[in-house]
């Protein structure tokens, strides 16, 4: 198995002895905009900050991101990326039995499988991968966890727990005591009404991972954070923190791009496009199938070639082997939404992959 995750195409390229510069990275959830204009020029601008530590508290930074979520500025833990967030709270948390999703990202489990933590997992795949909140606490009750980790929209599925249903889970959690981390990654493709940061303020069970890493564009940079009401575990995870983990253009890509409201509703217009341009097209093929996503990217199922990946890298397309994601087989794949002009090369690989020398 080749990496964890997507976005691995210098190991793939170095794997097969393919050229880096030939694929077309479909394997990644990023922004197909890519960084925006106003960002390139902020960083262009005060290159020179370089020179200077980044502020400690990164008060700045908080307030927007407050303001942005209406939160208090306390309520807020930078993370290098979500991933460190993920993990911080992992540790600052007693966990003695954790329950997740199958499939969902795998950094949940693994970052808990750090303190030895009990794992246990809800199955989806026979529901379309559709969360049902009953039988979900249901399952609860059975395995009487602590914790619950929830990815919404979930990746790699793309399919999203209405706020109403997740809004009942909180109750339940509320009532019995039970954590609910709730990884919000993937929200800002989403209404922001979708999210649970409305209802941080009233429950200390409630812990948000949130991710300016997809939407911007600006995975290399790192930037993350949790949201909680949490006091108590608030003060154990900035006494743990390591000093200066946000790099001084991580800063500023955090401070210009949440006030870019253009740039995200250009965004959030052009990735539905090409979401339904690539749905629409993929559909006609007889030997995958799609399911229904909410995000930028697009989970499929193709029961005929475990192999898929391995031989569209071949023809210059990088897709996303799930066949690693908790209750996925190998013929489990997703395809990021890109530019238009690379979806159309995409459908032009899958037409011919499928319809050409593999069906003559």
């Amino acid at each position: 198995m080749v990496g964890p995750h997507g976005g691995n195409v210098k190991e793939l390229t170095e794997l097969y002895q393919l050229s880096e510069q030939s694929i077309i990275d479909f394997s990644a959830n990023i922004n197909p905009l890519g960084v925006s204009k106003k960002l390139k020029e902020e960083i262009n601008n005060k290159f020179d900050q370089v020179l200077h530590y980044p502020d400690l508290r990164y008060k700045e930074l908080k307030n927007l991101i407050a303001k942005h979520h209406e939160v208090k500025s306390e309520e807020i833990f930078l993370g290098n990326g979500a991933a460190e967030a993920i993990y911080a709270l992992a540790s600052a948390l007693d966990s003695e039995k954790v329950l997740v999703l199958a499939p969902t990202f795998s950094e949940y489990e693994d970052a808990f499988a750090h303190k030895l933590t009990d794992i246990r997992y809800f199955k989806t795949e026979s529901t379309d991968f559709s969360v049902n909140m009953d039988d979900l606490i249901s399952a609860i009750k059975q395995e009487n966890v602590d914790t619950i980790c929830l990815c919404n929209p979930n990746n790699p599925t793309g399919k999203l727990i209405e706020k109403k249903e997740i809004k009942r889970l909180l109750a339940y959690c509320d009532e019995h005591n039970i954590r609910l981390i709730v990884d919000e990654a993937f929200m800002d493709f989403l209404p922001k009404e979708e999210s649970l940061t409305s209802e941080l303020a009233e429950n200390q069970h409630l812990f948000i991972i949130r991710s300016l890493t997809k939407i911007f564009a600006i995975p290399g940079l790192r930037l993350g954070y949790l949201l909680t009401s949490n006091e108590s575990v608030m003060i154990k995870l900035n006494q743990r923190a390591i000093p200066w983990r946000i790099n001084c253009f991580a800063e500023i890509a955090g401070k210009v791009s949440l006030e870019d409201e253009e740039y995200l509703k250009e965004s959030l217009s052009y990735i539905e496009t090409e979401r339904k341009f690539l749905e629409e097209n993929l559909k006609k093929i007889s030997d995958i199938t799609l399911f229904s996503s909410t995000v930028n990217f697009i989970f499929f199922n193709c029961s005929k070639y475990s192999y898929l990946q391995k031989d569209l890298l071949e023809k210059g397309i990088l897709i996303r082997d799930c066949s690693n994601y908790q209750g996925l087989s190998d013929y489990y794949f997703r395809i990021a939404v890109r530019s238009h002009a690379e979806n159309e090369v995409l459908v032009k690989v899958f037409e011919e992959y499928f319809y050409g020398e593999n069906n003559s």
